[in-house]
Formats: structure tokens, C-alpha cells, sequence
């Protein structure tokens, strides 16, 4: 439990350091960096990326910092992951142990579920496996830390429609990007 606040500490610690020479902090709770509470989930999101045994999980949601960095994701590589997780797949996630203050962030999962996320009636894919197929292409791939907006089904076109940024560190707002994918 100590071990858990002195890390805590050093996070705001951290963050109020980086954020010092931009312009005047707004108090926001980031989920990453709450106390543990079993009944709380701690980050709700998108499996972008799986790489060694971890998953890059992705909030869909931005919030701003301060004055200057408007639009911030919370992403976070996470260990202890269930073996049958796959990339496209949106999850709640709760952390145990210490989280290092990288972006992405790096922490250990305590429990994760997978939502379930209706299929449209008229579709043949489900929204996980378009992600998966939308990622096959470089441009959307090579994106280091990818928030997905949001995904859409048109019956009428039968196209998928991915929303999604780049969520670097950046000044300002993020560029959006769409992508459509083919229902087949």
C-alpha cells in the first residue's frame, strides 16, 4: 500500500513538473492514475496493438490537460492479459501495481472483460474484425498510438466507417482521419 501511494505521488509529482513550463494545470482525474477499487474500472478501450505478451489499450475518449494540450488520450501496455484477446476488441480494464509514467503508459491488469458489441443485423464482420482488417493497411498501422473514435456500419454502401487520430503528445487538437472498409 505504500509502495502504491509513493507512486501515486510521484506521478502528480511528475505530471505537475511537465506540465509547469506550459500554462496554468486543470485539476482532471485521469483513470490511470485513481486508486485501484475493484469496483471501479480503470481504463475502457480499444486493444490496438499486441506485442510480447501485452496489449496497447486505448481510451476512445480525449480530455484535455491544460490550456495547450487540448486533446490527450490514455493509453496504456498492459500485461497479464487473458491469452484469447485479440487486436479490435473493446475491453474494461483493471489495473494492479504500479504504473510507469511513460506514454503509453505500462501497468499490470487485475481483471479485463471483453464488451460485446452487437453486430449490425445486415453485416457480415463484426466491429473487432474490422479494426483487424482496417490494420492490415501501412497508414493506419505505422500509427504508434492509435485512438479509434468510432466505428460505423452502412447498410446502404455495406462500408464500414473508421474514425480515428494519431494520439501523440501534441500542442492543440488532433487531426481526424477515416477509413472504410469493405463489409466482406
Amino acid at each position: 500500500m505504500y509502495l502504491k501511494k509513493l507512486c501515486l505521488l510521484f506521478l502528480l509529482i511528475a505530471s505537475l513538473f511537465l506540465n509547469a513550463c506550459t500554462n496554468k494545470v486543470e485539476p482532471r482525474h485521469s483513470p490511470l492514475t485513481e486508486n485501484n477499487k475493484s469496483s471501479s474500472t480503470e481504463l475502457v478501450g480499444f486493444i490496438t496493438k499486441l506485442e510480447n505478451q501485452r496489449a496497447l489499450v486505448v481510451s476512445p475518449i480525449s480530455r484535455e490537460i491544460n490550456q495547450t494540450r487540448k486533446e490527450f488520450y490514455d493509453a496504456i501496455w498492459v500485461s497479464n492479459m487473458p491469452q484469447d484477446v485479440e487486436v479490435g476488441q473493446y475491453v474494461n480494464l483493471w489495473l494492479e501495481g504500479a504504473i510507469a509514467a511513460s506514454y503509453p503508459a505500462q501497468g499490470k491488469a487485475s481483471k479485463v472483460t471483453i464488451a460485446k458489441i452487437q453486430k449490425p443485423e445486415k453485416a457480415i464482420l463484426s466491429q473487432d474484425e474490422v479494426i483487424r482488417k482496417a490494420l492490415l493497411n501501412k497508414d493506419i498501422s505505422s500509427i504508434n498510438v492509435l485512438a479509434i473514435k468510432g466505428v460505423s456500419y452502412d447498410e446502404n454502401s455495406d462500408i464500414w466507417i473508421i474514425r480515428y487520430k494519431d494520439a501523440k503528445i501534441s500542442d492543440g487538437l488532433l487531426e481526424e482521419h477515416s477509413m472504410q472498409v469493405p463489409d466482406k
